[in-house]
């Protein structure tokens, strides 16, 4: 069966799922806690301003996200609605606001930003530092910034515990573009696995032509809405809901998004994760990572690119490496798919960066193991017993820089 075939059988499927009765938004009320955390004064004008067309509490209450639940927040743009989630889910909720890795790596980012500065030129602000900001303000510190690579391992969506809900607002259709050179089915799925049973996975996104597809993703920025509804489903979602609250009839979806603002004709989609699906983690036992604890795990031994990571019982780490590379520190957890994932939190230009590590689990010192970096390329490692620093790194005092307990 060719691709083509494929696609049609998909949208075939959800389309007769549509053809059901579907609950609408219409004109539900909107419930205290939603209209409170619109209403938030922390808000800055320039968010509120956009208010009347973007209808944040309609779309916020269609949702059914609610305080306490942990979510995960897909491209947060300017950071909206990340300051609506965060005061809506509360001190018990969380906000994981990916922002998704597009090849350009920390080094990368770290020299574009020192050319402009030796030039002279501005340095404009990525969306990585306009999500740190957010999460740098102490009403906000219920949210955590990752920026992701979705595609490692083929399709990727890691967080460290089981989800309530993922939502994502005018940022689905980009991530077809090929800057991304992301399988969103793959990244579709992993998102699935990385959900509760009965998740929601919630989409708003601009609505293009029908029977267009994704083809005008990075033209016009726009979706088919039966597309993007063949491709969820296809990754085991259902379709619980949909929303005519951003319809608009005068959009006639030949024009850049960018020309119209606020003002597109918007699909608003709400996919189920079925509340009888397996709950779908690989992650690991707690004890897992028990050799690890006190020792120190040694990569590249005789090269002249070796690495020694320290992890930590308190879901932190150090590492370092020779050759004059710097000190890297975070926070590490297991993902869905049984990936040992680490936050970088320091040095503060690779802040919110996510590396995701296939690392085998109880060793102790003196095994070997290999470890898959994402990319297919297999690494071994020794763990050698007790902390061993790298040699002749007068370069740097541990004792400053680092915590090693």
């Amino acid at each position: 069966m060719t691709s083509q075939h494929v696609l049609k059988s998909a949208l075939l499927a959800a389309t007769a799922v549509c053809a059901l009765s579907v609950p609408s938004l219409a004109a539900e009320s909107i419930p205290p806690y939603v209209a409170k955390a619109v209403a938030d004064p922390a808000r800055p004008f320039f968010d509120t301003a956009r208010d009347a067309d973007r209808k944040p509490a309609e779309l916020v209450a269609f949702s059914g996200i609610k305080s306490g639940d942990t979510i995960a927040e897909i491209s947060p743009g300017t950071g909206y609605y990340t300051r609506i989630l965060a005061p809506l889910v509360g001190e018990k909720g969380h906000v994981y606001t990916i922002v998704p890795y597009v090849g350009q790596n920390p080094q990368f980012v770290r020299e574009q930003r020192e050319a402009l500065i030796k030039a002279g030129k501005p340095v404009p602000q990525t969306p990585r530092d306009r999500a740190l900001e957010i999460q740098d303000t102490p009403q906000y510190k219920n949210v955590t910034v990752f920026w992701e690579n979705l595609g490692q391992y083929g399709g990727q969506f890691s967080v460290p515990v089981q989800l309530d809900a993922i939502w994502t607002t005018n940022n689905y259709h980009d991530l077809h573009n090929a800057i991304f050179k992301l399988n969103m089915a793959a990244v579709d799925k992993a998102a699935f696995a990385a959900l509760k049973p009965g998740g929601i996975f919630f989409i708003a996104d601009h609505a293009t032509a029908k029977g267009a597809g994704f083809t005008q993703t990075e033209t016009l920025h726009r979706a088919d809405v039966e597309a993007v509804k063949a491709e969820v489903i296809s990754a085991g979602f259902t379709l619980d809901g949909e929303s005519q609250a951003l319809a608009n009839t005068a959009d006639d979806h030949s024009k850049k998004v960018v020309d119209l603002h606020d003002k597109t004709d918007q699909f608003i989609l709400r996919f189920k994760k079925p509340s009888n699906a397996s709950v779908a983690t690989q992650r690991p036992p707690a004890h897992a990572m028990d050799g690890f604890f006190g020792n120190t795990s040694h990569s590249g031994i005789g090269t002249d690119s070796q690495r020694w990571v320290f992890y930590h019982a308190d879901g932190t780490y150090q590492e370092f490496g020779n050759s004059g590379t710097r000190v890297q520190e975070g926070t590490w957890y297991w993902d869905a798919a049984g990936h040992n994932c680490m936050l970088h939190q320091f040095p503060a230009d690779e802040r919110g960066f996510i590396v995701c590590h296939a690392t085998s689990t109880f060793k102790k010192a003196g095994e070997t193991y290999t470890q898959d970096n994402g990319g297919g390329e297999q690494r071994p490692y020794t763990i050698e017993a007790g902390y061993h620093y790298p040699p002749g790194t007068d370069w740097m005092d541990p004792t400053k820089t680092v915590h090693v307990k």
